[in-house]
């Protein structure tokens, strides 16, 4: 776990605004990066912090690739955008992943002086109601969702989460599933995800492919 070892928590003092983004990142695709830019364009962030999950609470049958390679994967993407950084917080952790703890967390390590914005998807956002401890979640930051279109504004604007804004994004039909089987079936995934992260996952035989 040396890789883990070396992330460090971000600390800017020149922050104001700072995005949450969340998930399991197995591996970290194109789609990811489109969201995560556009929100923080939208939203006038400073900084935005991926933060791959140790395990998902939403999914307890599921079991990712080792957090190392998750993190190293992340890493080399974010190396290429001066505003995207990598937290290991919650892969440290270990255990079920839970949102409510890492934005305490993130609370702690930037102080009361700084907006933050857990940005989230669709599928997420209308899923927060079963969420651990929703209402902390939200007296500590604001919602940045990602908008695709089809879906009805009256469906998103729930009472209770007025704290979210709903940014419409590109929509590009890319998943961490559909990267997954087509590495199995040794079938491309250029495009789909930067040509650095291809090139670490057959480096590490990861998802059955092939160096």
């Amino acid at each position: 776990m040396g890789a883990t070892r070396r992330v460090r928590q971000p600390r800017n003092t020149d922050v104001r605004r700072l995005g949450i983004f969340g998930g399991t990142f197995d591996p970290v695709h194109n789609g990811h990066l489109i969201c995560a830019d556009q929100l923080r364009e939208a939203l006038n962030l400073d900084l935005v912090v991926f933060m791959p999950c140790n395990r998902s609470p939403r999914k307890p049958g599921y079991r990712p690739v080792p957090a190392r390679h998750r993190l190293e994967m992340v890493k080399l993407v974010a190396r290429t955008e001066p505003r995207f950084v990598i937290s290991d917080l919650e892969t440290r952790r270990r255990g079920p992943s839970y949102t409510v703890d890492t934005v305490r967390q993130i609370r702690k390590i930037y102080g009361d002086g700084v907006e933050l914005w857990l940005l989230v998807g669709m599928d997420a956002y209308l899923d927060i109601p079963s969420w651990k401890e929703p209402e902390a979640i939200l007296r500590e930051c604001s919602l940045g969702v990602a908008c695709r279109p089809g879906y009805e504004r009256a469906q998103l604007e729930v009472g209770r989460w007025a704290k979210a804004r709903f940014i419409e994004i590109t929509a590009v039909d890319i998943s961490s599933t559909a990267v997954r089987d087509r590495l199995r079936q040794g079938r491309s995934v250029r495009f789909l995800t930067p040509d650095a992260v291809i090139a670490y996952i057959r480096r590490h035989r990861l998802y059955g492919s092939r160096p």
